[in-house]
């Protein structure tokens, strides 16, 4: 069963005595959840997104024990789910408890086609709540067997989404990873005299491992910093032998019909896998500087000149053209504050239509298109640009637009080091 270990299940009920069975299995499930009664002053704040809900129980009658019309469940539901998921809410599914057939049509076709289409679920299941409870809230007859079959039936509906399903494993997955590498650093605290002084050394240790020297000389925040990098290797390590070694049951192929619509371009799942948006610091590895300072636009049409190989295409490219810097500093170096002069290189953001039109060889980078601001680019540097500097702030002429991420990084440092680095063979042919 994937349901989510990380306490991405929410349940929404004004009667607790109904949700206590539901909270009793979870618990005893070691499955965390989060239990809402509906009172609004105990909701998140709308528009929160610390924690996605991804399995939502919900009650529908969220006023009372009797029977309401459609009007007075939606005027109450309403404000309770838009606190409760939020737009940017990643796909949920839900299991909401009914009396009659009609609130089928309240729930599915009314308030998250409507109303909440913007925080709608992937998938329904409907249950009736008077299979499970009487109207004076005690459980029905035979109701350890109806909520065990009701949970095979939430499990159903997750796998009928074959993707929604692996993702949830993946995730779950991630969440075992992170508490095995703590277990395999940290060991059980009862094997220690003293956790805390115990922890606060291997703590330390760790910082030293990923900054090295510089460790010493780092204030406090970037030391545990430091200390989380490394535990990021470790982790990373940990989650892909997980995964490797994970049994899959029911693997299928996820089929993509030939008619299906709204599905995302190549270059915008590449924007995903290539680069980020976080821009701060601005002299972070792998930044993207557009410099917008119009002095040096000659400089980089000879830089054109010398990388273009269909000439013609010149006077296209720059109509579109962003010129750009490239932080190639190395990783370590920024993190552990011991940048003395900042490694940079000269490049252009072009459409991905000029792909094709520039030189193949070890001077010049082209990257695979993606997609920014909705238009596709491709990313082109020119090794033979690289320069350093020994201060790198933002300024009106200096414009970070993203920051490439860190495999993409590593492979054009890696060309870099080879363009300055070929040191050739002496023979006879």
């Amino acid at each position: 069963m994937n349901l989510p270990l990380n306490g991405r299940i929410a349940i929404i009920d004004d009667q607790i005595n109904h949700a206590e069975p539901l909270m009793k299995i979870l618990s005893k499930k070691q499955i965390p959840f989060r239990y809402f009664s509906g009172e609004l002053p105990f909701l998140p704040d709308e528009g929160d997104i610390s924690n996605d809900i991804r399995v939502l129980f919900l009650d529908i009658n969220l006023i009372d024990n009797t029977e309401r019309s459609n009007k007075e469940l939606k005027a109450k539901l309403i404000p309770v789910l838009k606190k409760v998921i939020s737009q940017k809410n990643y796909p949920y599914v839900i299991i909401y408890w009914s009396r009659h057939e009609h609130h089928k049509d309240l729930i599915e076709n009314e308030i998250f086609e409507i109303e909440l289409s913007d925080r709608k679920p992937i998938a329904y299941l409907s249950a009736m709540k008077s299979d499970f409870f009487n109207l004076d809230g005690t459980v029905a007859n035979n109701f350890d067997t109806k909520i065990n079959k009701l949970f095979s039936k939430v499990n159903s509906l997750i796998e009928q989404s074959p993707a929604y399903n692996y993702l949830l494993n993946w995730e779950n997955k991630v969440h075992t990873s992170a508490d095995k590498t703590l277990e395999e650093i940290f060991s059980s605290y009862s094997n220690f005299t003293n956790w805390h002084d115990n922890a606060n050394y291997i703590i330390n240790k760790l910082g030293v491992s990923f900054s090295g020297k510089a460790f010493e000389k780092q204030n406090p925040e970037n030391k545990i910093k430091a200390s989380y990098n490394a535990l990021n290797i470790v982790y990373t390590d940990t989650l892909e032998n997980t995964l490797n070694n994970c049994k899959i049951t029911k693997a299928q192929i996820l089929d993509v019909p030939k008619n299906a619509t709204n599905l995302e371009s190549i270059n915008s799942i590449n924007k995903k896998l290539l680069i980020s948006a976080e821009l701060d610091p601005i002299h972070y590895s792998g930044t993207i500087i557009e410099i917008l300072d119009k002095k040096v636009d000659f400089e980089y049409e000879k830089m054109l000149d010398t990388i273009l190989n269909k000439k013609g295409k010149k006077n296209d490219i720059i109509l579109s053209w962003k010129k750009v810097w490239l932080s190639v500093t190395p990783l370590c170096d920024t993190v552990q504050g011991k940048i003395v002069f900042h490694r940079l290189v000269r490049g252009i953001l072009v459409s991905k239509d000029f792909r094709s039109a520039f030189f193949s060889n070890e001077a010049i980078y082209v990257s695979p298109p993606f997609t920014y601001e909705l238009n596709d680019y491709c990313l082109v540097v020119d090794f033979r640009q690289f320069f350093t500097l020994t201060t790198l702030n933002k300024s009106k002429y200096r414009n970070p637009l993203f920051r490439i991420r860190q495999q993409l990084l590593a492979e054009i440092q890696s060309k870099l080091a080879r363009h300055i680095n070929r040191q050739g063979i002496l023979f006879l042919d």
